[in-house]
């Protein structure tokens, strides 16, 4: 890529109780009783079906078509909803959109669709999980006042409508992954419907992606289907004609209705099942996704009293045995890991956490340097996944360092709102994944007020400055290397101890051909095989 020029012209994290399966009578999964090419998939009771508000959601990347997207065919970012991206600086952009696209409703896709979903996003007030994808748009904080005080301005000031085709978009600094950022849920654009009555889109949202909203039956199932409507190619969506996110709490429960086949795909499979579902559904029922882009950690919120100290939370990491747990409980489907980003990313280091090697007597020796530790260790995590991976690093927190470990397990739901509000009471287990591939995705949550920054609340000026210069290096190597100086800043720090890094899989019928992109499964892209 051209260092004078930048142009993108050819070339977006789940809980899991046993519901009804969705299924009309004499259906299967993989087809209807009507013989609709029909694929069902498990799903997590949704906060909300606008992308912006739960940027994570299965069905909002169902739904919008973003401006930019990796085409499964091709595995490159290009242009979907736009026409092209281009800039000479990264710090300014021009978006020229592809003509003649609409909503579901009929209504036209224009700049405007994209100013003022972008604006409402970005306002705090709003409270919209999308929110922080927009800290580096000019006009942010007019925003987003830290004072209590509402928002000095209703649009982003960094974003020009200069026709219905085109926008023009102004950063606060340069930052070369801004295509990618395009491709993300909350940059989706919104009809007038959402603006004009916001409480009815909520309950029946209509955007311009290849499937369209049907119905959502809550804590039963959310029922999408295909849009004849879509102009994107066919390497942005999928075969299905209809397609079911059947309602879990539970991953044991979908796995259960997958064996009587009553669901076709599954994401996120524990490593405690593979060995399971190899024996009941058969090798091909597995599929992997080869990017390596997620990440298991323990986050530690700056706020909760008695774990600042970086050396308790070195003895805390120095006291887990992560390649025991790995080859054991995890049956060899995980590696330890051993830095803040995966080694799929071009800025990791081999052993950047010095402290992430097992080491029980030095773990002790830091907890003495740190002045010991007599309150309890709290771990809250989502209750409805890796239950027993979490009971194993709380043991040997427990049994290396000899402190009082307790578990939390809650909703996914509630563990969110306990993130957002900061209301929580210790560490925070959770599985981290990139939306589109850049070691910034991880590490901007070290940045002060970055996005995913809301869990620990991290702030150092050295890591701000390093990451602003390494999103802004068009230089591919030179960024790397600025991100991994910005990793090692954070490290001595430590706001987050790494965990693992799994072996990615994902569950299938014969029906459901999975597909990834962007490091992850994405089911509205599975192609439909029988």
């Amino acid at each position: 890529m051209s260092k004078k020029k930048m142009i993108a012209v050819a070339a977006a994290s789940a809980a899991f109780m046993l519901a009804a399966s969705g299924c009309s009578v004499g259906a299967e999964a993989g087809g209807g009783a009507g013989g609709d090419k029909r694929l069902s998939f498990q799903l997590a009771e949704p906060t909300s079906l606008v992308p912006h508000e739960s940027p994570g959601s299965q069905v909002a990347m169902a739904t919008c078509a973003n401006l930019m997207e990796v085409n499964v065919e091709t595995q490159e970012l290009e242009p979907l909803a736009a026409k092209s991206v281009t800039s000479d600086d990264a710090i300014t952009w021009k978006i020229a959109l592809q003509e003649g696209w609409t909503f579901q409703d009929g209504s036209p896709v224009i700049a405007d669709s994209f100013a003022k979903a972008w604006a409402k996003t970005a306002t705090g007030s709003n409270a919209w999980q999308g929110n922080g994808s927009f800290i580096s748009f000019a006009g942010y904080k007019e925003l987003n006042p830290t004072d209590g005080s509402k928002p000095k301005a209703k649009t982003l000031s960094g974003v020009k409508v200069l026709d219905e085709n085109n926008l023009e978009v102004t950063l606060n600094a340069a930052n070369a992954d801004f295509p990618k950022v395009l491709s993300t849920s909350p940059l989706c654009p919104l009809p007038e419907a959402a603006f004009s009555d916001p409480k009815a889109y909520e309950e029946n949202p209509v955007s311009n992606g290849p499937y369209k909203f049907v119905s959502w039956n809550h804590n039963q199932e959310v029922v999408l289907e295909k849009w004849d409507g879509f102009k994107g190619a066919a390497g942005f969506s999928g075969g299905a004609d209809k397609l079911v996110g059947q309602i879990y709490t539970a991953v044991d429960a979908a796995y259960t209705d997958m064996t009587a086949n009553n669901l076709d795909m599954i994401r996120n499979v524990p490593a405690t099942m593979v060995s399971k579902a190899k024996s009941q559904l058969g090798e091909e029922s597995l599929y992997e996704v080869k990017t390596g882009s997620k990440q298991y950690t323990l986050q530690i919120p700056e706020y909760v009293k008695g774990l600042q100290d970086p050396d308790l939370r070195r003895a805390i990491s120095m006291s887990i045995d992560r390649e025991a747990i790995a080859a054991s409980l995890l049956q060899g489907y995980a590696t330890a890991s051993d830095s803040l980003v995966p080694p799929s990313l071009d800025s990791y280091k081999k052993g950047s956490c010095g402290s992430c090697t097992f080491d029980a007597a030095g773990a002790k020796a830091l907890l003495k340097k740190a002045g010991g530790f007599d309150g309890t260790f709290i771990i809250e995590h989502n209750s409805t996944s890796d239950a027993q991976l979490v009971q194993a690093i709380s043991k040997q927190i427990q049994d290396n360092l000899g402190i009082k470990v307790q578990l939390k397990p809650m909703l996914g739901t509630e563990l969110e709102a306990r993130r957002n509000n900061q209301k929580l009471e210790g560490a925070v287990f959770g599985l981290w994944g990139w939306s589109y591939k850049s070691s910034d995705q991880y590490l901007s949550q070290y940045e002060t007020g970055g996005d995913g920054n809301v869990t620990t609340g991290y702030s150092n000026q050295a890591v701000d400055k390093l990451l602003r210069a390494a999103r802004g290096e068009q230089d591919e190597a030179k960024a790397a290397s600025l991100y991994a100086q910005a990793e090692a800043v954070v490290m001595k720090d430590m706001p987050a101890i790494p965990l693992f890094i799994p072996t990615d899989f994902g569950l299938r019928t014969k029906c459901a051909v999975m597909n990834d992109a962007q490091g992850d499964l994405q089911f509205y892209r599975a192609g439909y095989g029988c």
